[in-house]
């Protein structure tokens, strides 16, 4: 029995060894392909603070009905990036995009590759409408609609669609995916942050932000790069369209509106041409001073726990307000990923009873996650987009997350964190066994 098992483990790992000599053997091909033929296209991103007009969007009514409103305003351009896209919202985007583009409107729409054809996908979006249906006249409440994806009908009704290409992502796993959540119109005006336009994700807690401004110029070239960053044939075509004075003259427009502050921000990224977001984090991190709120989906990256325990032990207040994995992937994951977190403080408690460190769940709805990706740092910086705090968010993705700076925009925040603590916290579990399994596998897992 010793010796079946001894083979049985000898070639577990040697199937696991074949498996990661193959994903190095293609990324090395990835990445030659890439420095050869794509590098030298990318369009560098400005480290020095751009100003911008923002404006904080909340959960669903606000942040869709905003970014209805941006494409409808459209008059030369629209840059449409998304990782879930699907459900009513999506046929909404596409009537719009559709109409904008039958007035010379020029539409150019980073998806999520999907294995779906059109045919297919209308005949499960039919299926989801007749289980919803069957659901509410039985009197039965419907939890979660499945994922109805609409990056086929896009293309099929002519709209100019691509997949960046994440083999390009220099990282040790086969799970890569564009990440970002953002629309920018006419060079002068976008929305960046973690809401995806679907109706699976809609009763998500999750929040973007709407600005204007010379901030655009970066989320512009980051757009831009990510559209070429594909090896099927097509010419290089930058389509970057920024116009620093009328984006100057709509970023005034908008700080006479209600909602809107003046403030300043940095672009950071993971991407093939630049993978900064998690240095900079912890840089910030290791400079606080005073406090540090985390409001995030997923928060099991080892460094950046290191630097918020850090911090805690040089006195500064860190509050970590996190998803509890309940509906997490349509599963119940009992903490999931943030089962490490919860670790981390346990262990700081134990060591140091006075530490102010606290971790809480959200208290999450039937099939809703908490999915907001942000910190709030020493009370004036806001660090914001859509990456999660975990490994694979920080190396295997196209992720964007901006550090921005301005009291409006970070007061706005501050509150929604405030009253998300206060009355959707509640004290994260203790660790038992299958929960600290998780959290040791969570890096693979998530």
């Amino acid at each position: 029995m010793k010796k079946f098992i001894g083979w049985i483990a000898i070639v577990c790992i040697g199937v696991v060894v074949i498996v990661l000599v193959k994903i190095e053997v293609s990324d090395q091909l990835d990445r030659q392909y890439y420095e050869e033929h794509v590098a030298t296209h990318m369009l560098p991103i400005d480290e020095k603070p751009q100003s911008m007009a923002a404006r904080a969007l909340v959960d669903q009514d606000e942040v869709f009905g905003q970014g209805l409103e941006l494409i409808r305003g459209a008059k030369k351009q629209v840059m449409f990036g998304m990782y879930l896209f699907g459900g009513d919202i999506g046929d909404q985007v596409i009537d719009l995009l559709l109409e904008k583009q039958k007035e010379g409107v020029k539409v150019f729409m980073l998806l999520s590759k999907t294995s779906q054809d059109y045919a297919r996908a209308q005949e499960k979006e039919a299926e989801t409408l007749e289980g919803i249906k069957a659901a509410d006249e039985a009197g039965k409440p419907v939890v979660k609609p499945q994922y109805r994806q609409k990056m086929s009908k896009a293309k099929e009704l002519g709209l100019n669609v691509r997949n960046a290409d994440t083999g390009f992502i220099k990282a040790l796993v086969p799970a890569r995916v564009d990440h970002s959540k953002i629309i920018i119109v006419d060079g002068v005006e976008a929305m960046f942050g973690g809401m995806n336009f679907s109706d699976t994700t809609a009763k998500n807690h999750d929040a973007m932000v709407r600005v204007a401004g010379p901030f655009v110029r970066e989320l512009e070239i980051s757009f831009s790069n990510n559209w070429n960053c594909i090896r099927d044939g097509s010419p290089y075509a930058p389509i970057a369209i920024y116009d620093e004075a009328a984006a100057q003259e709509r970023m005034q427009i908008r700080l006479q509106e209600t909602g809107y502050s003046s403030c300043t921000g940095n672009l950071t990224l993971t991407s093939p041409y630049l993978e900064n977001t998690r240095e900079v984090l912890i840089e910030k991190f290791d400079a606080a001073t005073k406090s540090i709120e985390v409001e995030q989906l997923l928060l099991n990256d080892t460094k950046t726990l290191k630097a918020l325990a850090r911090a805690a032990k040089r006195g500064v207040n860190v509050r970590l307000l996190v998803d509890p994995a309940k509906h997490l992937y349509y599963r119940d994951w009992k903490g999931g990923p943030n089962n490490k977190a919860v670790g981390m403080v346990e262990e700081l408690k134990k060591e140091h009873s006075g530490l102010a460190i606290e971790v809480r769940h959200y208290t999450v709805e039937p099939g809703q996650e908490l999915h907001v990706k942000m910190c709030i740092i020493d009370d004036k910086t806001l660090g914001f987009g859509s990456t999660n705090f975990s490994s694979g968010a920080f190396q295997s993705n196209y992720e964007l997350f901006a550090f921005i700076e301005g009291a409006g925009i970070v007061g706005d925040f501050s509150a929604m964190f405030e009253t998300d603590w206060k009355t959707r916290g509640e004290p994260a579990p203790k660790l038992n066994l299958g929960r600290k399994i998780i959290s040791v596998f969570s890096d693979v897992i998530f």
